[in-house]
């Protein structure tokens, strides 16, 4: 704000609430810099309130120009909004809930098919705040100033896609507003991540950062084991055991060569039965972590291969895919009191489709409502979940609920979500608590593929991208932590 905005045009909506206030200081702040500014005020000037009143008086008082919004006369600012360089969205704030009522629902859709750049003030209008949620027309930002402290909408979809850059204006709210101990919501950063990633000292070897055993690639997707086992050894596992079903073993022993693999014999056709746990019992004594359910497979044999697995081992465990699937079908498994304490040792990676199934919902109501269904199964369940999509969400049974900014489109193809499993079974074997290998392992995961977009794009961006980038993040994050010791 401290340079010239000299014959730079800003056309301002400010609604009679508090963002209307801002918005009012931020038109006669630009003013006094040299900008033209251009006011319209969406109702009559005696119902607005506290600050958005005295300050829409100050504007008055500088005899700027302010125009009222009426039913009949949002076309005629079209012309107006074309010619500036920048609107100002400054119309409703957090307390919005619903839909815009016309006609600021026209204005609104004007100034997006307009479409000249905007900056949304503390939210885009139309946007709940607490959700995310867009019921109506919203508008869409290029950056959104967001006042004091991030809104948990503005990460969430299809909230964060009207946002744009988001930057937190210092408005000095007291130092322990602004404390991160106690929180109930976390947006995942850099900061924290690099503080989880264990520091590697020169006298340590392959033995001192996990085994990880990935457990599945049955018949036709021996592909989806391969991408996790070297996702866990691009994330800095020591070493790697891919199980995978007798018949299928040189196949796999093809594509994996820095990986071990062992044959589990007892399967049949191709797949796991409720046999294979007795012949890779040596494997698991080994194991620091088991990922379980990529390319797995769903049979019946598989399923009491799966049952059997889980009731018999203390290894923490990261499920996957079809190892999911299954949990549908035997919930039991999911709320066993006997199973309680092994439970709280398991990282449940879903994609939408396979927590609507795991929660008896629709895609829909998931999506809805991520945040709400992701805690409910975490406790309920005692597990952490890993809740995929636009905005991971991820959580532990008594802990707060993280949201990764990370990722783009270009995650939208097969195999990226076994690089994750494989990723977050890595950093559990390093010694990271489940919920902060869950989280490193989302944002990794994530930034990986935004580094890759930026270079390649994200159309054609697939799952073997994401393990050549993964180590190059690893390495900036881990630097980052060394900086700040």
């Amino acid at each position: 704000m401290g340079e010239s905005r000299r014959g730079n045009k800003f056309f301002i909506i400010a609604g009679p609430g508090n963002n209307g206030g801002d918005g009012f200081v931020v038109g006669r702040h630009l003013f006094n810099r040299g900008a033209l500014v251009q006011f319209l005020i969406t109702t009559d000037p005696q119902y607005y309130r506290g600050d958005a009143a005295v300050n829409l008086k100050i504007i008055n008082d500088m005899e700027l120009p302010c125009e009222v919004l009426q039913p009949d006369n949002v076309d005629s600012f079209k012309d107006d909004i074309k010619k500036a360089d920048l609107v100002i969205d400054a119309l409703f704030g957090t307390g919005f809930k619903g839909v815009p009522r016309e006609p600021l629902s026209s204005l609104i859709r004007s100034v997006n098919e307009i479409g000249n750049p905007v900056l949304a003030v503390d939210i885009p209008s139309g946007m709940e705040a607490d959700t995310g949620i867009i019921a109506g027309e919203c508008i869409k930002a290029i950056i959104t100033v967001t006042m004091g402290m991030p809104k948990i909408g503005l990460y969430l979809d299809p909230g964060a896609q009207y946002t744009g850059e988001v930057v937190v204006g210092d408005i000095s709210f007291p130092p322990q507003l602004k404390s991160e101990e106690g929180g109930d919501y976390y947006l995942v950063d850099q900061e924290m991540v690099s503080g989880a990633l264990p520091l590697r000292l020169p006298t340590q070897h392959k033995g001192d950062f996990g085994h990880v055993v990935v457990i599945g690639g049955t018949r036709g997707y021996t592909g989806a084991a391969a991408l996790a086992s070297n996702a866990a050894l691009r994330g800095g596992a020591g070493l790697v055991t891919a199980v995978i079903p007798e018949q299928l073993y040189p196949v796999a022993a093809v594509k994996l060569t820095e990986a071990m693999t062992y044959p589990a014999s007892g399967s049949k056709g191709g797949g796991f039965s409720s046999t294979c746990r007795a012949s890779i019992q040596q494997v698991l004594e080994k194991a620091t972590v088991l990922a379980v359910g990529p390319g797995f497979g769903q049979e019946e044999e598989t399923a009491g291969f799966l049952e059997d697995l889980l009731l018999n081992t203390s290894i923490p465990l990261v499920l996957d895919a079809d190892a999911l699937n299954i949990l549908t079908r035997r919930k039991h498994l999911l709320t066993d009191a006997s199973l309680a304490e092994q439970r709280r040792q398991w990282v449940l990676t879903p994609h939408p489709g396979e927590m609507a199934r795991l929660c008896g919902v629709s895609i829909s109501e998931i999506q809805a409502d991520r945040l709400g269904y992701a805690a409910q199964a975490s406790r309920e369940w005692g597990v952490v979940v890993v809740l995929k999509g636009a905005r991971t969400i991820i959580t532990g049974p008594e802990g707060p609920l993280f949201i990764n900014p990370t990722g783009n489109p270009g995650l939208a193809s097969g195999g990226t979500g076994d690089v994750l499993a494989g990723l977050i079974a890595s950093f559990r074997a390093q010694g990271l608590a489940a919920e902060e290998a869950a989280y490193s392992g989302a944002f990794i995961h994530g930034l990986a593929a935004d580094q890759i977009a930026l270079k390649k794009g994200t159309i054609g961006m697939i799952a073997g991208d994401l393990l050549k980038e993964i180590p190059v993040v690893i390495e900036n994050l881990i630097a980052l932590k060394e900086r700040g010791r």
